[in-house]
This record gives C-alpha cells, sequence and structure tokens, in this order.
C-alpha cells in the first residue's frame, strides 16, 4: 500500500512537467494582459469558511470536502475551490485599500472526495480568477473574454459561449418559489438527493445527474424570467459587451 499514491491522486511525472509549465506560463502572461496579479492562498482553511462561502446545501459541502479536526480541536477542511480563501484574503488583508478593484488570479491544487473516475480526481488543479470590489457588467464580461481568449491560445476552435444570470438577492426568492410550484407536483418521483433539497435549495433541482430527475426538470422556468430590473439590465449589459469585443 505504502507503493501506491491514494485514491483519486495523480503523479505529475518529469516527461509531463513540461506541459504544465507551459499551461501555466500561458496562464501567468494572459492574465498580466488584462491586469490580474497572482495570489496564492493556503491549501487548508477553517471549515466554515466553505460552509459560508459556497453554501452548507451544495453537494460540495454535503458530501465532497476533506474535513478533519486538527490537534487544537478546530475543523479544518482541504480547498475545495478558492473563491473563497480569495475572498477571505481580499479581507484580511485589506487589498481593497489598494484600489477599488482588486483583480486576482490563482493555479493550485483542489481536494474533493468525489467518486474517482476517467479524469477526474480527488486532488484536481483549478485555475481562476476573481475580480472584487466592482459590480460593472464590463468586468464579468471582461473575466468571459479572459477566459475565451485563454481556450484560444490553446488552439481550440468553434468555441460556444452559453451565458446565464444567478440573479441577486432580490430576485433569488422569486425563482426560488417559482421552482417549488413547478416541482411539487412530481417531487415525490424525483431522487432522495432532490427531496431534500426541494425545501433547502430548489435550484440545486436543475443539477441532478440522475436521468429520471434530469428529465422531470427539463421544462422548470428559467431564471431569467425573474430576474429583477437591475438583473436584467447587467445581464444584457454583459451581453452588449462581449457582442462588441467579438464574442458570439
Amino acid at each position: 500500500m505504502l507503493t501506491k499514491a491514494p485514491r483519486g491522486t495523480k503523479d505529475i511525472l518529469p516527461d509531463k512537467v513540461g506541459n504544465w509549465l507551459y499551461l501555466e506560463n500561458l496562464i501567468r502572461k494572459l492574465c498580466g494582459q488584462y491586469g490580474y496579479r497572482e495570489i496564492r492562498t493556503p491549501i487548508f482553511e477553517h471549515t466554515e469558511l466553505f460552509q459560508r462561502g459556497i453554501g452548507e446545501t451544495t453537494d460540495v459541502v454535503e458530501k465532497e470536502m476533506y474535513t478533519f479536526t486538527d490537534r487544537g480541536n478546530r475543523s479544518i477542511t482541504l480547498r475545495p475551490e478558492n473563491t473563497a480563501a480569495a475572498v477571505r484574503s481580499y479581507l484580511e488583508n485589506k487589498l481593497y485599500a489598494d484600489t477599488n478593484l482588486c483583480k486576482l488570479f490563482y493555479i493550485g491544487s483542489m481536494f474533493r472526495y468525489d467518486r474517482p473516475q476517467a479524469g477526474r480526481y480527488r486532488e484536481f488543479h483549478q485555475f481562476g480568477v476573481e475580480a472584487l470590489g466592482e459590480s460593472n457588467p464590463a468586468v464579468d464580461a471582461e473575466i468571459i473574454s479572459l477566459a475565451v481568449q485563454f481556450l484560444k491560445d490553446l488552439g481550440l476552435k468553434d468555441i460556444k459561449l452559453l451565458l446565464n444570470s444567478v440573479g441577486c438577492p432580490k430576485c433569488r426568492p422569486v425563482y426560488r418559489q417559482r421552482l417549488q410550484e413547478f416541482f411539487k407536483p412530481v417531487i415525490d418521483e424525483m431522487c432522495d438527493d432532490c427531496k431534500s433539497r426541494y425545501d433547502r435549495n430548489p435550484m440545486r433541482l436543475l443539477d441532478c445527474k440522475n436521468e429520471k430527475c434530469k428529465e422531470l426538470a427539463q421544462d422548470a422556468p428559467a431564471i431569467t424570467d425573474c430576474l429583477c430590473d437591475e438583473c436584467n439590465d447587467h445581464f444584457h449589459k454583459v451581453q452588449e459587451f462581449l457582442t462588441a469585443a467579438g464574442i458570439e
């Protein structure tokens, strides 16, 4: 057993390290062109950070986190994603004092206790960007443009962008109610996970991988039909900026 890596992990061997360095250098160059600076946060954080930042009713928090109690009897979690940690660092280190718009990017290992399968690992590597302190739709469009450019720089062609909105605390409750009304007649036919999500977080009903649940969710109302005026205006402005940038 000591001669095998833990299940769901993978060695990056010398003949592949060059590929990783190429990819990481491409990321750093592109982010520099867009004005994003690199941040490196700890691989583990207090568990409460992810419970609050990701949401206690998500699969990540309920099923997938690597959590343990340290010698000081504190609950610690290996980071399953980096947004919550980046925001924590932004607040703790008062990065907002330097500029209204703080633009950060990160590359690093993340950990999720998921069932290993082809192309998915319990230790995986993620690149991401965060723009903090500014709600301008141009910032959303810039991040999407960066992502599209990254894929193009890798040589991918025929890229298609699918765009949505998650609304805001004002219009999400409206959508939540619409979803509960839609699923109420069929909730007894759905899986146990969906039944538990119905009251706690009905938006998660749209994510279920169960084939029967996916079929029942096909005609669910769209959140874009429930957006408040402010979110709807923001959503359309993002699309206008992307169109101006030549992104379909």
